[in-house]
C-alpha cells in the first residue's frame, strides 16, 4: 500500500465510483433522529462498486478472489468506529480525538478504505434503500474478511497483512450464512416475504450480532416511517467470530451481488452508482450496551432436493458421450492434441472455511463451485471446447455460466451464461432430436471463426485496461462453472443433484 497519493486517488477513482445516495429522505432524517435521540451515534458510510481486476492490475490487490467474469460487485464502505483511529486514507469518526491514549487501533489499510470493519458486539449496519432493476439475479451477503493469525502456525504460504499496532491478519472471505437474495428479501414490493417482483423495490437490510440490538434498529426505524414489511436481518453469530475494535479482532465486509440484466444500462448504472441508490450507516450506542441475546449459529437452508440430473434426463451418459466423441470428430486434427480437463469442487461452504482457516474468495451458498485443472494455451491456435448440462433447462438453476481464468492471479477474464448457450448443442445431435435443448457447447479461444459461439479470452501482457484483464498463453489456466439458486430451496443447488460440466483441450502443446 505504499504508494504516491497520487496514484492511490486514481486508483480509488478507478475503483469504488461512490456518490452521495441523491435523496436524503424525510425518513432517514427521522431514523437518524430517532436514534441520536436515544444516546447512538450516526455515522454515514457508502456503497461503491469493486472491480478487483482495476485492483489488481494497479497492485493494490495479490490476486482477483475468483471474480465471476462480467459480473460486477459493489461493497459497503464502513467508517471506523467512534474513539478507533482510522486506517490511511479513511477519515476520522465522529468525535474523533487523536490524543487520546485510549483510541482503538485502525483497521487494516485496504483499498478502498473501509471496505472491511472490525464491529462492536453492540453495534449495528443499517442499509437503506432501493434493490437492483430488474435481473436474472440479485443478493446481499456480510463475510469475515480478514482474521488474526493463529499463534504457532505457519502462516509461510498464505499472504499476511498488517503490523505489531493492529495485529497480523490473513484473509479468509467466508459467508457468515445464507444469502439476502431476490427470492427472499423483504422489499415494498414483497412485504414480509410475500411472493412477487423484489427488483427495483425499497428495502432496509439490519446487520448485528445480538438480538436487543436489533430490536432498537428496528423501533428506530418504525419510528421513522419504515414498513416492518421490508426490514430484513443480517445476523452475525458471534460464537463463530472474534467481535470487538481491539487489536488482532475479526474484519467483517458486505458484498452485493446482481446478474444478467434485463436493461443493461439501468443496471449498469445501478452497479456503476451504488450510492444513488443506497445508504448505509454505521451505528454505535455511545454507552456500551450489554449484548446479552447473540444471534445463534443459523440453520443453513438444506440444498438438497432429491431430485438429480441423472433423474430429470435417464439418457444423458449416451448423450455426453455423442457430444463428447463429435467434438473431437468436428473440432480435433493431427495437429492438435486432444486433452480432457477433469472437472472438481473449486470451493467448499463458509463455516468449513473458517474451522479450516482458509481464504474461500467470498463464496456465496447460492451457487455451487466446480472448476477444471490447470492448462495452458500454447499458441494462439489453441482453444477449449466447454459442454454440458444446460442446468437452467433443467430447473435446477435459474441460470449457469462459466468463466475462463489465470490460475496466478485468480482473474476470470472472460464467460457467458445459460442466457447465451441455450440450444447451443443443437447442431451436435441429428436434427429435430428433442434432448438436445439439454445440453450446451461453447468454445473458448483467442478468436472466434465463422460466426460459431465462442468465448474470447484476451491477452495480460499489453493489454489497455490493466494486466488482470487477461491471461497469456503459456500461463496456468482454468474454468471455474457456476450455478445459481435452485428454486424448490431457494439456494443453490446440490453439487451431487448436478451432472457436472466438462471440457476438452485442443493444443499444440503437452
Amino acid at each position: 500500500m505504499s504508494r504516491g497519493l497520487t496514484w492511490i486517488a486514481l486508483a480509488i477513482c478507478l475503483v469504488l465510483h461512490t456518490t452521495h445516495c441523491a435523496a436524503s429522505t424525510e425518513n432517514v432524517s427521522k431514523f437518524i433522529s430517532v436514534l441520536e435521540e436515544k444516546g447512538f451515534t450516526v455515522q454515514e458510510g457508502r456503497v461503491g462498486k469493486l472491480n478487483v481486476l482495476e485492483l489488481c492490475s494497479a497492485g493494490y490487490v495479490n490476486y482477483c478472489f475468483g471474480n465471476n467474469a462480467g459480473f460486477p460487485y459493489a461493497v459497503y464502505i464502513v467508517p471506523p468506529s467512534p474513539g478507533q483511529d482510522p486506517s490511511p486514507l479513511q477519515a476520522p469518526p465522529t468525535g474523533y480525538d487523536p490524543d487520546s491514549p485510549d483510541n482503538y487501533p485502525a483497521n487494516l489499510g485496504t483499498i478502498p478504505a473501509g471496505m472491511t470493519y472490525k464491529l462492536r458486539p453492540d453495534e449495528a449496519i443499517v442499509l437503506i434503500g432501493t434493490t437492483p432493476p430488474e435481473a436474472r439475479y440479485f443478493s446481499f451477503r456480510s463475510y469475515l474478511g480478514f482474521v488474526q493469525n493463529k499463534p504457532g502456525k505457519d502462516y509461510a504460504g498464505t499472504p499476511t497483512f498488517g503490523d505489531d499496532e493492529i495485529g497480523w491478519y490473513h484473509r479468509i472471505y467466508c459467508s457468515l450464512g445464507d444469502p439476502l437474495n431476490h427470492l427472499n428479501m423483504w422489499t415494498s414490493n414483497t412485504p414480509g416475504g410475500a411472493a412477487g417482483n423484489a427488483f427495483n423495490s425499497a428495502t432496509v437490510l439490519i446487520t448485528t450480532a445480538d438480538k436487543g440490538v436489533n430490536r432498537m434498529m428496528r423501533d428506530a426505524l418504525i419510528a421513522a416511517g419504515y414498513s416492518p414489511d421490508i426490514i430484513n436481518d443480517d445476523n452475525i453469530p458471534p460464537a463463530l467470530v472474534d467481535m470487538g475494535l481491539e487489536k488482532g479482532k475479526d474484519t467483517f465486509l458486505m458484498v452485493v451481488r446482481a446478474a444478467l440484466w434485463d436493461e443493461p444500462d439501468k443496471g449498469r448504472d445501478y452497479i456503476d452508482n451504488p450510492g444513488d441508490y443506497l445508504q448505509v450507516f454505521r451505528i454505535t450506542p455511545n454507552t456500551p450496551i450489554d449484548t446479552e441475546e447473540p444471534w445463534p449459529v443459523p440453520a443453513l437452508k438444506v440444498r438438497e432436493t432429491g431430485v438429480s440430473e441423472y433423474q430429470i434426463i435417464p439418457n444423458a451418459a449416451a448423450d455426453l458421450e455423442h457430444l463428447r466423441q463429435e467434438i473431437i470428430r468436428r473440432h480435433g486434427s493431427q495437429e492438435l492434441k486432444q486433452v480432457h480437463l477433469d472437472t472438481n469442487i473449486w470451493l467448499p461452504e463458509g463455516y468449513i472455511g473458517m474451522f479450516r482457516d482458509v481464504d474461500l474468495l467470498a463464496e456465496d451458498r447460492d451457487t455451487t463451485y466446480l472448476r477444471t485443472g490447470f492448462f495452458q494455451l500454447a499458441g494462439d491456435d489453441d482453444f477449449v471446447i466447454v459442454y454440458g448440462i444446460n442446468h437452467e433447462q433443467t430447473g435446477k438453476a435459474i441460470y449457469s455460466n462459466f468463466s475462463f481464468y489465470g490460475a496466478d492471479l485468480l482473474n476470470g477474464v472472460a464467460g457467458t451464461s445459460s442466457r447465451e448457450y441455450a440450444n447451443s448443442a443443437a447442431d451436435y445431435f441429428p436434427p429435430g432430436y428433442e434432448n438436445a435443448k439439454d445440453y450446451y457447447v461453447y468454445k473458448i479461444a483467442r478468436r472466434a471463426q465463422d460466426g460459431e459461439p465462442c468465448v474470447v479470452v484476451p491477452y495480460s501482457t499489453g493489454n489497455p485496461s490493466g494486466k488482470a484483464f487477461g491471461v497469456d498463453n503459456n500461463k496456468d489456466a482454468f474454468i471455474a462453472f457456476r450455478a445459481y439458486i435452485d428454486v424448490n430451496t431457494q439456494v443453490g443447488p446440490s453439487l451431487f443433484e448436478l451432472i457436472w460440466d466438462r471440457a476438452i483441450l485442443f493444443t499444440e502443446g503437452w
